[in-house]
C-alpha cells in the first residue's frame, strides 16, 4: 500500500468533553487479542489526576527526560547508547500490571441463571481475566475520571509535585479538563472515522 499523507489530530481542549468516543474505537480496532486487555493505546484522562498507566508522567520513576550531566551537557536520564542497547530485549523501566489494572469481567451467568422466585438479588460480582478469581477492584484506567481536579488525589499528581500549596483545592474553586493522549501511530483511524 503507497502511504500519500500522514494524518495527525489537533484536538480543541476546551471542547473535548470526556466522552471517551476515540478511546473505545482504539480499543475495539487494537486490543482484541489475548493479553491485551488493559491496554489502551489512546486514553482521555481528566488532568490534574493520577494518568493512566498511574504515574506515567513521574520523570523520576520511569527515567523520562533530560538532565544535565557533569560536563555541562544534556544527557538522558536513562542512560546514553550503550545502556539502551544493553536494555533492547529487557527494559527494567517499563510499566506492569500493577500500573495499569487487573483486567476483570464479571459473573453474568449468576443473573442469567439465577430463579426467578429467588428471594436474595443476584449480583454479578467481578472476576480475573487472568487467573478467573473473584476480585476486589480497587482501581481501573481512568478511574478517577472526573474527580482529578479534587483533594483526594492532588499527592499522586506528578505534574503538581512541588506547587501542591499553591493549587486551590477547595470545592467551589476547583478545575479540571480533559487531555486526549492520541497515539497516532495508525495509517487508518478508527478514532477518526467515528468522529463526525
Amino acid at each position: 500500500m503507497r502511504v500519500m499523507a500522514q494524518m495527525s489530530m489537533v484536538m480543541n481542549l476546551d471542547k473535548c468533553i470526556g466522552c471517551h468516543t476515540c478511546s473505545v474505537t482504539c480499543k475495539q480496532a487494537w486490543t482484541n487479542r489475548s493479553g491485551t486487555e488493559y491496554i489502551w493505546f489512546n486514553n482521555v484522562e481528566t488532568r490534574p489526576g493520577q494518568g493512566y498507566p498511574r504515574g506515567y508522567e513521574d520523570q523520576e520513576k520511569w527515567k523520562g527526560g533530560w538532565e544535565l550531566g557533569r560536563n555541562g551537557r544534556l544527557k538522558l536520564k536513562a542512560g546514553g547508547r550503550i545502556t539502551k542497547l544493553m536494555q533492547l530485549f529487557s527494559n527494567p523501566k517499563l510499566p506492569g500490571i500493577e500500573d495499569y489494572y487487573e483486567p476483570w469481567t464479571y459473573e453474568y451467568d449468576n443473573l442469567l441463571n439465577a430463579p426467578a422466585n429467588s428471594k436474595n438479588i443476584p449480583t454479578a460480582p467481578p472476576k480475573s481475566l487472568i487467573t478467573g478469581e473473584r476480585l476486589d477492584i480497587q482501581w481501573s484506567g481512568n478511574w478517577d475520571d472526573d474527580l482529578g481536579g479534587t483533594y483526594l488525589h492532588k499527592d499522586k499528581d506528578p505534574m503538581l509535585k512541588g506547587i501542591e500549596d499553591k493549587v486551590q483545592f477547595e470545592f467551589d474553586q476547583t478545575f479540571m479538563f480533559y487531555l486526549p493522549r492520541i497515539c497516532e501511530h495508525c495509517l487508518n483511524p478508527t478514532c477518526v472515522a467515528d468522529r463526525t
